[in-house]
Protein backbone atom coordinates (compact mmCIF):
# COMPACT_ATOMS: atom_id res chain seq x y z
CA UNK A 1 0.00 0.00 0.00
CA UNK A 2 3.07 2.48 0.74
CA UNK A 3 4.73 1.41 -2.22
CA UNK A 4 1.97 1.97 -4.29
CA UNK A 5 1.30 5.94 -2.48
CA UNK A 6 4.97 6.61 -3.43
CA UNK A 7 4.52 5.45 -6.70
CA UNK A 8 1.28 7.20 -7.77
CA UNK A 9 2.56 10.46 -6.25
CA UNK A 10 5.80 10.64 -7.78
CA UNK A 11 4.14 10.22 -11.20
CA UNK A 12 2.03 13.24 -10.00
CA UNK A 13 -1.56 11.61 -9.11
CA UNK A 14 -3.69 14.16 -6.92
CA UNK A 15 -2.46 13.62 -3.74
CA UNK A 16 -6.33 12.31 -2.44
CA UNK A 17 -6.32 9.77 -5.37
CA UNK A 18 -3.50 8.46 -4.74
CA UNK A 19 -3.93 7.96 -1.43
CA UNK A 20 -7.51 6.11 -2.29
CA UNK A 21 -6.37 3.81 -4.59
CA UNK A 22 -3.68 2.95 -2.71
CA UNK A 23 -6.19 2.02 0.03
CA UNK A 24 -8.23 -0.19 -2.73
CA UNK A 25 -4.98 -1.83 -3.50
CA UNK A 26 -4.78 -2.90 -0.05
CA UNK A 27 -8.28 -4.43 -0.54
CA UNK A 28 -7.41 -6.45 -2.86
CA UNK A 29 -4.27 -7.64 -1.30
CA UNK A 30 -5.98 -8.55 1.95
CA UNK A 31 -8.46 -10.88 -0.41
CA UNK A 32 -5.26 -12.66 -1.24
CA UNK A 33 -4.23 -13.24 2.46
CA UNK A 34 -7.13 -14.81 3.76
CA UNK A 35 -7.90 -11.50 5.37
CA UNK A 36 -10.46 -9.77 3.27
CA UNK A 37 -11.30 -5.88 3.81
CA UNK A 38 -14.53 -4.91 2.19
CA UNK A 39 -15.20 -1.97 -0.36
CA UNK A 40 -18.62 -1.18 1.51
CA UNK A 41 -16.84 0.19 4.74
CA UNK A 42 -15.18 2.98 2.71
CA UNK A 43 -18.16 5.54 2.52
CA UNK A 44 -18.41 4.79 6.38
CA UNK A 45 -14.94 5.50 6.60
CA UNK A 46 -14.72 8.21 4.62
CA UNK A 47 -17.59 10.03 6.93
CA UNK A 48 -15.70 9.29 9.64
CA UNK A 49 -12.73 10.95 9.09
CA UNK A 50 -14.16 14.25 8.37
CA UNK A 51 -16.79 14.40 10.58
CA UNK A 52 -14.94 15.68 13.39
CA UNK A 53 -16.08 19.37 14.41
CA UNK A 54 -12.67 20.84 14.84
CA UNK A 55 -12.46 20.32 10.63
CA UNK A 56 -15.30 23.39 10.21
CA UNK A 57 -11.81 25.69 11.61
CA UNK A 58 -10.03 24.86 8.01
CA UNK A 59 -12.83 26.22 5.73
CA UNK A 60 -13.30 29.27 7.62
CA UNK A 61 -9.49 30.04 7.92
CA UNK A 62 -9.05 29.62 4.50
CA UNK A 63 -11.84 31.61 3.69
CA UNK A 64 -10.42 34.85 5.78
CA UNK A 65 -7.14 34.49 4.48
CA UNK A 66 -8.93 34.59 0.77
CA UNK A 67 -10.74 37.69 1.92
CA UNK A 68 -7.42 39.56 3.28
CA UNK A 69 -5.78 38.97 -0.27
CA UNK A 70 -8.42 39.92 -2.50
CA UNK A 71 -9.40 43.17 -0.12
CA UNK A 72 -6.19 44.55 -0.67
CA UNK A 73 -5.37 43.94 3.27
CA UNK A 74 -2.45 41.90 2.50
CA UNK A 75 -1.15 45.08 0.59
CA UNK A 76 -1.68 46.66 3.68
CA UNK A 77 0.58 44.35 5.50
CA UNK A 78 3.08 44.76 3.34
CA UNK A 79 3.47 48.47 3.58
CA UNK A 80 3.12 48.41 7.47
CA UNK A 81 6.57 45.88 7.65
CA UNK A 82 7.90 48.24 4.75
CA UNK A 83 7.83 51.05 7.29
CA UNK A 84 8.86 48.97 9.87
CA UNK A 85 12.13 47.29 7.90
CA UNK A 86 12.73 48.35 4.54
CA UNK A 87 15.53 51.08 5.18
CA UNK A 88 17.51 48.22 7.06
CA UNK A 89 20.17 45.86 4.69
CA UNK A 90 18.29 43.23 3.03
CA UNK A 91 15.44 46.42 2.50
CA UNK A 92 12.33 44.25 0.24
CA UNK A 93 13.78 40.80 0.91
CA UNK A 94 13.47 41.42 5.00
CA UNK A 95 10.16 43.12 4.31
CA UNK A 96 9.29 39.46 2.53
CA UNK A 97 10.53 37.99 6.16
CA UNK A 98 8.11 40.41 8.29
CA UNK A 99 5.10 40.75 5.70
CA UNK A 100 4.47 36.85 6.56
CA UNK A 101 5.03 37.13 9.87
CA UNK A 102 2.33 39.39 9.94
CA UNK A 103 0.19 37.85 7.33
CA UNK A 104 0.85 34.49 9.33
CA UNK A 105 -1.63 35.32 11.93
CA UNK A 106 -4.35 35.33 8.80
CA UNK A 107 -4.56 32.81 6.81
CA UNK A 108 -2.82 30.09 8.47
CA UNK A 109 -1.34 28.39 5.14
CA UNK A 110 2.07 28.74 4.31
CA UNK A 111 0.68 28.57 0.44
CA UNK A 112 -1.55 31.21 1.03
CA UNK A 113 0.87 33.52 2.29
CA UNK A 114 3.50 32.55 -0.30
CA UNK A 115 1.25 33.42 -2.95
CA UNK A 116 -0.54 36.36 -1.79
CA UNK A 117 3.01 37.77 -0.20
CA UNK A 118 5.20 36.66 -3.45
CA UNK A 119 2.90 38.36 -6.28
CA UNK A 120 3.02 42.04 -4.68
CA UNK A 121 7.08 41.96 -3.30
CA UNK A 122 8.79 39.33 -6.60
CA UNK A 123 8.14 42.21 -9.29
CA UNK A 124 9.08 44.99 -6.82
CA UNK A 125 12.58 43.08 -5.52
CA UNK A 126 13.18 42.33 -9.08
CA UNK A 127 13.14 45.93 -10.63
CA UNK A 128 15.46 47.12 -7.67
CA UNK A 129 18.27 44.82 -8.75
CA UNK A 130 17.26 41.53 -6.61
CA UNK A 131 18.60 38.47 -8.36
CA UNK A 132 14.20 36.52 -8.94
CA UNK A 133 15.73 33.19 -7.79
CA UNK A 134 17.04 35.02 -4.56
CA UNK A 135 13.65 36.75 -4.04
CA UNK A 136 11.36 33.43 -4.58
CA UNK A 137 13.71 31.53 -2.05
CA UNK A 138 13.26 34.88 0.40
CA UNK A 139 9.22 34.62 0.33
CA UNK A 140 9.21 30.97 0.06
CA UNK A 141 11.07 30.52 2.80
CA UNK A 142 9.69 33.23 4.93
CA UNK A 143 5.68 31.81 4.66
CA UNK A 144 7.25 28.86 6.34
CA UNK A 145 6.31 30.81 9.44
CA UNK A 146 2.81 30.99 8.12
CA UNK A 147 1.46 27.61 9.64
CA UNK A 148 3.25 27.94 13.24
CA UNK A 149 2.06 31.24 14.27
CA UNK A 150 -0.79 31.10 15.15
CA UNK A 151 -4.11 30.30 13.39
CA UNK A 152 -2.53 27.46 11.69
CA UNK A 153 -4.51 24.93 9.39
CA UNK A 154 -1.94 22.18 10.08
CA UNK A 155 -2.69 22.79 14.43
CA UNK A 156 -6.10 22.82 13.31
CA UNK A 157 -5.82 19.48 11.40
CA UNK A 158 -3.44 17.26 13.78
CA UNK A 159 -5.47 18.27 16.67
CA UNK A 160 -8.27 16.57 15.27
CA UNK A 161 -6.27 13.72 13.99
CA UNK A 162 -4.21 13.45 17.32
CA UNK A 163 -7.06 14.66 19.59
CA UNK A 164 -5.14 17.21 21.16
CA UNK A 165 -5.86 20.86 22.41
CA UNK A 166 -6.13 22.99 19.39
CA UNK A 167 -5.61 25.64 22.02
CA UNK A 168 -2.58 24.95 22.87
CA UNK A 169 -1.21 24.14 19.70
CA UNK A 170 -2.03 27.45 19.13
CA UNK A 171 0.18 28.80 21.70
CA UNK A 172 2.93 26.62 21.42
CA UNK A 173 3.84 28.11 17.70
CA UNK A 174 4.31 31.59 19.03
CA UNK A 175 7.87 31.42 20.83
CA UNK A 176 9.27 29.25 17.89
CA UNK A 177 7.73 30.92 15.31
CA UNK A 178 9.22 34.16 16.92
CA UNK A 179 12.58 32.59 16.89
CA UNK A 180 12.04 31.23 13.22
CA UNK A 181 11.07 35.03 12.26
CA UNK A 182 14.65 36.38 13.77
CA UNK A 183 16.69 33.68 12.49
CA UNK A 184 15.17 34.31 8.68
CA UNK A 185 15.39 37.89 9.72
CA UNK A 186 18.98 37.86 10.68
CA UNK A 187 20.09 35.38 7.48
CA UNK A 188 18.85 37.85 5.19
CA UNK A 189 20.06 41.00 6.64
CA UNK A 190 23.74 39.29 6.74
CA UNK A 191 23.63 37.96 2.68
CA UNK A 192 21.97 41.18 1.71
CA UNK A 193 24.97 43.14 3.22
CA UNK A 194 27.63 41.00 1.66
CA UNK A 195 25.66 40.93 -1.55
CA UNK A 196 25.66 44.82 -1.71
CA UNK A 197 21.23 44.88 -2.00
CA UNK A 198 19.61 48.00 -1.84
CA UNK A 199 17.64 49.47 0.84
CA UNK A 200 14.72 51.01 0.42
CA UNK A 201 14.64 54.82 1.71
CA UNK A 202 14.10 55.71 5.40
CA UNK A 203 10.26 56.96 5.70
CA UNK A 204 9.50 60.78 7.42
CA UNK A 205 7.52 59.86 10.67
CA UNK A 206 4.81 60.62 9.08
CA UNK A 207 4.79 58.32 6.58
CA UNK A 208 5.62 55.38 8.96
CA UNK A 209 2.57 56.31 11.17
CA UNK A 210 0.27 56.41 8.09
CA UNK A 211 1.63 52.89 7.19
CA UNK A 212 0.95 51.70 10.70
CA UNK A 213 -2.82 53.31 10.75
CA UNK A 214 -3.67 51.21 7.63
CA UNK A 215 -2.08 48.17 8.21
CA UNK A 216 -2.76 47.79 12.21
CA UNK A 217 -6.32 46.84 12.11
CA UNK A 218 -5.43 43.60 9.77
CA UNK A 219 -2.30 42.95 11.75
CA UNK A 220 -4.60 42.18 14.68
CA UNK A 221 -6.74 39.69 13.46
CA UNK A 222 -4.12 36.95 15.34
CA UNK A 223 -4.49 39.00 18.23
CA UNK A 224 -8.54 38.75 18.19
CA UNK A 225 -8.21 35.10 16.96
CA UNK A 226 -6.27 33.63 19.70
CA UNK A 227 -7.28 36.17 22.52
CA UNK A 228 -10.75 34.84 22.24
CA UNK A 229 -9.54 31.52 22.65
CA UNK A 230 -6.61 31.93 25.86
CA UNK A 231 -9.80 33.81 27.62
CA UNK A 232 -12.11 30.81 26.87
CA UNK A 233 -14.65 32.89 24.91
CA UNK A 234 -14.83 31.09 21.70
CA UNK A 235 -13.71 27.59 21.01
CA UNK A 236 -10.93 27.07 17.84
CA UNK A 237 -13.83 26.83 15.56
CA UNK A 238 -15.75 30.13 16.61
CA UNK A 239 -12.55 31.78 16.67
CA UNK A 240 -12.11 30.80 12.61
CA UNK A 241 -15.80 32.27 12.28
CA UNK A 242 -15.18 35.38 14.11
CA UNK A 243 -11.63 35.63 12.20
CA UNK A 244 -13.78 35.67 9.49
CA UNK A 245 -16.24 38.37 10.62
CA UNK A 246 -13.34 40.31 11.88
CA UNK A 247 -11.66 40.54 8.67
CA UNK A 248 -15.30 41.55 6.63
CA UNK A 249 -15.75 44.31 9.07
CA UNK A 250 -12.26 45.81 8.54
CA UNK A 251 -12.50 45.35 4.87
CA UNK A 252 -16.31 46.13 4.38
CA UNK A 253 -16.73 48.77 7.16
CA UNK A 254 -13.62 50.41 8.14
CA UNK A 255 -11.27 50.59 4.51
CA UNK A 256 -14.11 49.71 1.92
CA UNK A 257 -12.20 47.50 -0.20
CA UNK A 258 -14.31 44.63 -1.00
CA UNK A 259 -17.37 44.30 -3.16
CA UNK A 260 -19.85 41.62 -3.17
CA UNK A 261 -18.88 40.03 -6.17
CA UNK A 262 -15.42 39.93 -4.70
CA UNK A 263 -17.01 37.94 -1.74
CA UNK A 264 -18.92 35.54 -3.75
CA UNK A 265 -15.81 34.51 -5.52
CA UNK A 266 -13.98 34.37 -1.97
CA UNK A 267 -16.16 31.91 -1.04
CA UNK A 268 -16.28 29.93 -3.98
CA UNK A 269 -12.51 29.85 -3.73
CA UNK A 270 -12.53 28.91 -0.18
CA UNK A 271 -15.22 26.16 -1.23
CA UNK A 272 -12.86 24.39 -3.73
CA UNK A 273 -9.46 24.75 -1.43
CA UNK A 274 -11.36 23.03 1.34
CA UNK A 275 -13.12 20.34 -0.77
CA UNK A 276 -9.38 19.36 -1.50
CA UNK A 277 -8.43 19.13 1.81
CA UNK A 278 -11.82 17.28 3.35
CA UNK A 279 -10.94 15.00 0.38
CA UNK A 280 -7.65 14.23 1.44
CA UNK A 281 -8.26 14.00 5.13
CA UNK A 282 -11.16 11.76 3.83
CA UNK A 283 -8.97 8.65 2.01
CA UNK A 284 -6.29 9.14 4.49
CA UNK A 285 -8.42 7.83 7.20
CA UNK A 286 -9.00 4.71 5.56
CA UNK A 287 -5.52 4.26 4.64
CA UNK A 288 -4.89 4.73 8.59
CA UNK A 289 -7.67 2.33 9.49
CA UNK A 290 -5.52 -0.44 7.65
CA UNK A 291 -2.42 0.84 8.74
CA UNK A 292 -3.36 0.11 12.29
CA UNK A 293 -4.95 -3.42 11.28
CA UNK A 294 -1.60 -4.19 9.68
CA UNK A 295 -0.02 -3.22 12.82
CA UNK A 296 2.37 -0.55 10.95
CA UNK A 297 2.40 1.73 14.10
CA UNK A 298 4.25 -1.45 16.08
CA UNK A 299 6.44 -2.57 13.16
CA UNK A 300 7.09 1.04 12.67
CA UNK A 301 8.01 1.31 16.92
CA UNK A 302 9.94 -1.76 16.84
CA UNK A 303 12.46 -0.82 13.99
CA UNK A 304 12.97 2.41 15.58
CA UNK A 305 13.60 1.00 18.67
CA UNK A 306 15.87 -1.56 17.60
CA UNK A 307 18.12 1.63 17.11
CA UNK A 308 17.77 3.14 19.90
CA UNK A 309 14.96 3.41 23.26
CA UNK A 310 16.77 6.79 23.90
CA UNK A 311 14.27 9.37 23.45
CA UNK A 312 16.57 11.63 22.07
CA UNK A 313 17.89 9.37 19.24
CA UNK A 314 14.22 8.29 18.53
CA UNK A 315 13.50 12.62 18.24
CA UNK A 316 16.47 12.61 16.01
CA UNK A 317 15.09 10.00 14.04
CA UNK A 318 11.63 11.02 14.05
CA UNK A 319 12.97 14.16 12.69
CA UNK A 320 15.08 12.79 9.82
CA UNK A 321 12.04 10.44 8.77
CA UNK A 322 9.45 13.69 8.14
CA UNK A 323 11.83 15.79 7.00
CA UNK A 324 12.67 12.99 4.53
CA UNK A 325 8.90 12.32 3.90
CA UNK A 326 8.20 16.07 3.39
CA UNK A 327 10.86 16.09 0.19
CA UNK A 328 8.72 13.58 -1.41
CA UNK A 329 4.71 14.11 0.31
CA UNK A 330 2.41 16.91 0.66
CA UNK A 331 2.26 17.83 4.96
CA UNK A 332 -1.56 16.83 5.49
CA UNK A 333 -1.08 12.74 4.35
CA UNK A 334 2.00 12.57 6.45
CA UNK A 335 0.16 13.50 9.29
CA UNK A 336 -2.79 12.04 8.59
CA UNK A 337 -0.51 8.80 8.40
CA UNK A 338 2.06 9.20 10.52
CA UNK A 339 0.25 10.84 13.77
CA UNK A 340 -1.67 7.80 14.92
CA UNK A 341 1.57 5.86 15.24
CA UNK A 342 4.09 8.17 16.43
CA UNK A 343 2.02 10.35 19.05
CA UNK A 344 1.16 6.86 21.22
CA UNK A 345 5.04 5.58 20.69
CA UNK A 346 6.19 8.42 21.60
CA UNK A 347 3.76 9.60 24.27
CA UNK A 348 4.83 6.53 26.19
CA UNK A 349 8.65 7.90 26.25
CA UNK A 350 6.93 10.86 28.22
CA UNK A 351 7.03 13.00 25.16
CA UNK A 352 4.14 15.93 25.30
CA UNK A 353 1.92 15.53 22.72
CA UNK A 354 1.62 19.29 22.15
CA UNK A 355 5.97 19.63 22.12
CA UNK A 356 5.63 16.38 19.28
CA UNK A 357 3.34 18.24 17.66
CA UNK A 358 5.09 21.47 17.43
CA UNK A 359 7.83 19.84 15.91
CA UNK A 360 5.33 17.52 13.66
CA UNK A 361 4.16 20.32 12.19
CA UNK A 362 7.83 22.37 11.98
CA UNK A 363 9.14 18.87 10.12
CA UNK A 364 6.69 19.47 7.17
CA UNK A 365 7.51 22.97 6.83
CA UNK A 366 10.85 22.79 6.35
CA UNK A 367 9.45 19.91 3.99
CA UNK A 368 7.84 22.99 2.15
CA UNK A 369 11.02 24.19 0.50
CA UNK A 370 12.69 21.25 -0.51
CA UNK A 371 12.46 19.31 -3.76
CA UNK A 372 10.85 17.64 -5.32
CA UNK A 373 7.15 17.85 -4.09
CA UNK A 374 8.36 21.72 -2.14
CA UNK A 375 4.69 23.49 -2.55
CA UNK A 376 6.36 27.05 -2.08
CA UNK A 377 9.01 26.26 -4.19
CA UNK A 378 6.01 25.60 -7.14
CA UNK A 379 3.89 28.49 -5.56
CA UNK A 380 7.21 30.60 -5.84
CA UNK A 381 8.60 28.98 -9.44
CA UNK A 382 4.96 30.42 -10.94
CA UNK A 383 5.28 33.73 -9.83
CA UNK A 384 8.60 34.40 -10.13
CA UNK A 385 8.96 32.40 -13.53
CA UNK A 386 12.36 30.68 -12.48
CA UNK A 387 13.36 27.21 -12.17
CA UNK A 388 12.81 24.95 -8.60
CA UNK A 389 16.33 23.73 -8.24
CA UNK A 390 17.76 27.45 -9.35
CA UNK A 391 15.18 28.80 -6.10
CA UNK A 392 15.98 25.95 -3.64
CA UNK A 393 19.78 26.80 -4.36
CA UNK A 394 19.21 30.31 -2.74
CA UNK A 395 17.04 28.43 -0.35
CA UNK A 396 19.45 26.29 1.26
CA UNK A 397 20.59 28.59 3.68
CA UNK A 398 17.43 29.12 5.35
CA UNK A 399 16.98 25.57 4.83
CA UNK A 400 19.71 24.60 7.51
CA UNK A 401 18.90 27.58 9.54
CA UNK A 402 15.40 26.04 9.80
CA UNK A 403 16.91 22.91 10.87
CA UNK A 404 18.65 24.41 13.44
CA UNK A 405 15.75 25.79 15.12
CA UNK A 406 13.96 22.85 14.44
CA UNK A 407 16.60 20.94 16.46
CA UNK A 408 16.37 23.61 19.21
CA UNK A 409 12.50 23.37 19.57
CA UNK A 410 13.22 19.36 19.40
CA UNK A 411 15.15 19.58 22.66
CA UNK A 412 14.11 22.39 24.78
CA UNK A 413 10.46 21.70 24.99
CA UNK A 414 10.36 24.52 27.00
CA UNK A 415 9.86 26.92 24.38
CA UNK A 416 6.56 25.40 22.81
CA UNK A 417 5.31 24.29 25.98
CA UNK A 418 5.87 27.01 28.66
CA UNK A 419 2.70 29.12 27.09
CA UNK A 420 -0.04 27.19 26.31
CA UNK A 421 0.96 25.87 30.15
CA UNK A 422 0.91 29.35 31.47
CA UNK A 423 -2.59 30.51 30.19
CA UNK A 424 -4.34 27.85 29.49
CA UNK A 425 -5.36 25.37 32.24
CA UNK A 426 -4.62 21.50 32.02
Amino acid sequence: MIVVLFVLTFLGMEIAWAIGVSAMVYIVLSGLAGAPETLADLPQTFLEGVANPALLAVPLFIFAGELMTVSGLTHRMVRLASALVGHFHGGLANVGVTANLIMSGASGSAMADAAATGSVLVPEMTKRGYPPTFSCAVIASASTVGPIIPPSIPFVLLAAIADLSVGKLFLAGVTPGLIMFIAMFGLTYWICRKRGFPREPRGSWGDRMRAIGEGLLPALAPVFVIGSMVIGATTATEAAAAAVIYVLVVAALVYRSITWQALYECAGNAMLLSAVVMLTVATSQTFSDFAVKAQLGELLAAWITAISVDVYVVLLLMNIVLIVLGCFMEPLPIMLVLAPILFPMLGKMGVDGIHLGLVMVLNLMIGMITPPIGLNLFVMSTIGRVEIMAIFKDAVPYVIVLCVVLMLCTYVPSLSLWLPNLLIAK
